[in-house]
């Protein structure tokens, strides 16, 4: 894996734009709705783009530890309310 700029990509054609939502084709007949402000600036309906993915460890690491932090965060307070609850003789 090393320095993170893996890619892949697929190869779609704008088949029109609804409402703000881009309606994307692949080449083996799926279709893949995204924001139409996405595209890149002068996209045409039966255009052919190019859609790279990238892997972002940083990004991914930030995730992590914005999870990791939320879990904390609630088994603190569900430890929290089992001691409130143990102590008002309430369980």
């Amino acid at each position: 894996m090393g320095d993170g700029m893996e890619e892949s990509m697929i190869r779609v054609s704008l088949d029109r734009v609804e409402e703000g939502i881009a309606v994307l084709l692949t080449e083996d007949g799926w279709t893949w709705n995204v924001p139409a402000d996405s595209l890149p600036e002068g996209s045409d309906e039966g255009d052919v783009i190019d859609v790279v993915f990238r892997l972002n460890p940083r990004e991914t690491r930030k995730l992590a530890d914005r999870v990791a932090e939320l879990q904390r965060m609630l088994l603190r307070r569900t430890a929290e309310r089992e001691e409130e609850g143990s102590s008002d003789g309430s369980r």
